[in-house]
Parts: C-alpha cells; structure tokens; sequence
C-alpha cells in the first residue's frame, strides 16, 4: 500500500511538470506557434534604450506585432518591426516609444492618422514622432521641477530662517499694508478718474475686437504668413550667403582664388597697370572746338566745322565737315524742223547750283614746328603740312587732295591744292587768308586758270576747358537771385 501511495505521488507530480510546461509553451509564449502573415517595416530611433528583440509592438492598445531586430548605426539605431499582415500601416503614421507604469518596460506604439486609406508597402520606413513625450520623460521633468523647488526652498530657507530673514519679511508686510492704504485713499479721491480710465480701456478693448473681425484676422493672418515666407527667404538667402562666403574662405571659385591665391592678385595687379597705360591717353584727352567761314573771290563761299581730339601734346585726330558748291551742267541736245527742206539742231544747257557736305577724317603728328596731317580732306584723300610761329599764334598751312588724272572733263591739272595763313588773337578769334584750288583749268581755254581764286575767312576756337567754364558761369548766373 506504501508502495502503491509513492508511486501515485511520483506519477501526480510528472502530470503536473507536463501540464506546467504545457501552459508555459502555449499560453506564456504563443508566438511560438504564430502561424499568421506578418509585414516587416522598419524605423530609425535616436535613442532605442529599453528596446529589445521581441518588444512588443502595439496600436491603439492593442498588440500587433513585435521587435525583430535592432542594429546600430553610426549616429542612430535601425528598428525592424514585425507586423501582422491584416492590420494596414497608413501613409503618415508615426513611431512613439512608450513606457508600461514605473518599472520602465517599454513597448513600440504606431499612431496610425485618420482618413488616410494609402498604406506604407511592406519594408517601409515608419518615421519617429518628435515631440511625443513618454512617462520617463515626464517623470524626469517632474524630477528636474523638484530639485529646482528644493534649491528656492533652501533659499528662502537661508533668507528667511535668521532674525534678520523675518525683521525683513516684518518691514516687506508693514508696507505692504502702508501701500495699501495709500491705494485705498488714491482710488477714495481719484473714483471719477478711475471709473474714466476704465471706461477707456472698456472702449479700447472694444475698438480691439472690431480690429480683429474675421476679415481682419484673415489679413492679419496673410501678412503674418507673408512675413513667415520673407523669413525664410531671409533664412535662405543667410544660408547662401555663408556658403559663398566658406567657399571664399576656402579659395574655392574665382572669388575665393582672387582672396587667397597671391599670385593671381599680382597678376590682377598687373593687367591693371596695363590698363591704366592704355587709358592714360584717354584720361588726358583735350577737345577744341575750330569753326570758320570762306569767302573767295568767285564769290562762293565755305563753312568749316572741325573737332580736334589731343590725346598727346604731338599727335592729334582732327574730325569734321564742310559745305561746298555743287555745280550741274544738264545738256539738252533738240532737233527742230524750221523747214522741210533745211534741218537745225539746237543745244540748250541747264546749270543747276546745289550745296553739299563733304567730311574731314585726320590724323596728324608733330616734330617742333613742323605738322604733318593725313586723311579725309572734304571727302577725299589727301596730306596737309603746318607750320607754326609766334607760339603757334601764327600758323601756314598746305594741303593737297582730291587727286585726279588731266582728263579733258578734268576741273584741275593734278590735284585741290590750297596754301593759306591763319592767325590767332585773343586766344579764340583767328583769321584766315590764302589761296585756293591753284591748278584749276579754265573751262574755256582748258589752261591753269591764271588768276588766283584767293579768299579770306575768320572764325572761333575753343577747348573743352574752355567750355566748362562758360556752362559753370551760365550756371551761377541763372542761379542767381
């Protein structure tokens, strides 16, 4: 029988071990036989302390899945979860790191948006939400508060514990009741002053909210947006700004090769000097301004206007115009029958006198006295010499242009040659006298014409400071009272 009750004992404790193992495999662990479809995402944590393999996984309290694997990264830490293949992950949803009472087990929340009905396909990436916070957090802040409490407590502690802590805390509450009383009898003899003070805040407050009706706050709400976008303009270009200027620092680009690269600024320095050797003349530059009439003894007459550009005391470029008269000659050769028997020809000639404009393009060079010019001379080419006296007050001068062949409808032997003197008085009046076109053939006799076609002429000079100085005197005399 003793037998039999030891035997019954071992056999009801083996049942027991079976039936306890059983319950551990099947009820504390049943994802051991969790045959379900499941969707992998992932997530990327700050801080994943607390988060293990196998953590659960839970959305709106409910448990969806778990933690398969956690990796670390160079600066965060790679979460895979395992999610059952029936519950959709929508578009937008956030990863939030909960904590289960005061123990700190923690578990994966997913806060899944409304209306969303897009799901994130299976391998996705479920972002952290940011500015959830957690039990451990607050529990921290909450730490943080207290030992600020204790620190303002000691304070006044050490203030307010010694006697002369509570004689300052007597005198703090003696004119608190001083002040009160003053205030007391204030509003006792200023009660109309106050009840009008309070009448106008009363009508500002109103006058505030008419400001800020629904139109108005939907203006007030644009230009705070406007604001915003200026903002982040101004934020942009700031960036942008600091990117250029790292690059420059860097010696990246030509902006930065010009800051730091020494050899390139002494090559910037010397393409400058060449400059300034190629400009100089420019900068040097003297205009004067010559103007003269002709008067000759054929009795046709010529206007001269000329522009002299002095870019050094020897070299100068002369541009310019003139008139001239244009003659014409349109023969008519008519045919008339004055009889049958006798025929006559009869040749009529119209002369047509007309003004045109001719140009001077030149370029002279002088040795001491002597100028040599070359160029356009009244369209056509030509070369003049000038020699000057008297400090170029007194001037002789010979030019030759127009150069034609003795043709028989040839106007002149060789070419337009005119030799004439001018003088100058009172450094801008000068006066012209000479001889011109000397080897003009008479048309009659097809011979050098023998008597001269002398003229004279005057005319004006003036200089570009010259001129500066007659606008700079105009200027103060129309601005005079």
């Amino acid at each position: 029988m003793s037998t039999m009750a030891t035997e019954f004992k071992v056999g009801l404790f083996t049942l027991f071990g079976i039936a306890a193992t059983v319950f551990s495999i099947f009820v504390l662990s049943p994802g051991l036989f969790d045959n379900e479809e499941k969707n992998q995402f992932y997530t990327i944590l700050s801080d994943a302390s607390g988060i293990l393999e196998k953590t659960h996984v839970k959305t709106n309290g409910v448990n969806i899945g778990r933690v398969v694997s956690v990796e670390l990264n160079d600066r965060a830490t790679k979460v895979v979860l395992e999610v059952r293949e029936d519950v959709m992950i929508p578009v937008g949803s956030k990863i939030l790191i909960r904590t289960v009472g005061f123990l700190g087990d923690k578990f994966i929340e997913i806060q899944r948006p409304s209306g969303t009905e897009q799901a994130i396909e299976a391998g996705g990436f479920i972002p952290q939400d940011k500015d959830a916070s957690d039990l451990s957090e607050v529990i921290e802040i909450v730490g943080s508060i207290g030992k600020d409490i204790k620190k303002v407590t000691e304070n006044l502690a050490a203030v307010l514990g010694t006697e002369e802590g509570r004689q300052s805390l007597s005198k703090i509450v003696k004119n608190v009741e001083v002040f009160t009383d003053d205030a007391r009898g204030i509003l006792a003899d200023n009660r109309a002053e106050v009840k009008e003070l309070i009448t106008n805040i009363r009508e500002f407050s109103k006058t505030l909210n008419e400001v800020l009706d629904p139109e108005n706050r939907e203006r007030i709400e644009r230009i705070l947006a406007n604001f915003d976008q200026s903002m982040e303009e101004v934020r942009g270009a700031t960036k942008n700004i600091n990117l250029i200027s790292e690059r420059v620092e860097k010696g990246e680009g030509t902006i930065g090769r010009l800051v730091n690269d020494d050899d390139t600024l002494v090559e910037i320095e010397g393409a400058i000097k060449d400059l300034r050797k190629v400009l100089a003349p420019v900068t040097k530059l003297e205009v004067a301004v010559e103007t003269h009439a002709e008067i000759r003894r054929d009795d046709s007459s010529q206007t001269y206007f000329n522009l002299t550009f002095r870019t050094r005391p020897d070299m100068y470029y002369l541009l310019g115009f003139t008139d001239v008269d244009e003659r014409v000659i349109d023969t008519t050769t008519e045919t008339i029958d004055a009889d049958a028997s006798d025929n006559s020809t009869r040749i009529r000639e119209r002369v047509v006198d007309d003004r045109a404009l001719r140009f001077n393009l030149q370029f002279a060079k002088r040795w001491g006295i002597l100028t040599a010019r070359l160029g356009l001379f009244e369209s056509t080419g030509g070369v003049g010499a000038d020699l000057y006296f008297l400090s170029d007050r007194l001037r002789l001068t010979f030019e030759a242009f127009d150069f034609t062949s003795a043709t028989e409808d040839a106007l002149r032997r060789t070419a337009h040659l005119k030799v004439y003197a001018s003088a100058l008085f009172f450094n801008h009046i000068y006066t012209v006298i000479g001889v011109d076109d000397i080897t003009r053939l008479d048309q009659q006799t097809g011979k050098v014409d023998k008597s001269p076609n002398y003229y004279f002429g005057a005319g004006l000079t003036f200089t570009d400071q010259d001129l500066k100085s007659l606008f700079g005197l105009a200027a103060v005399a129309t601005s005079a009272p």
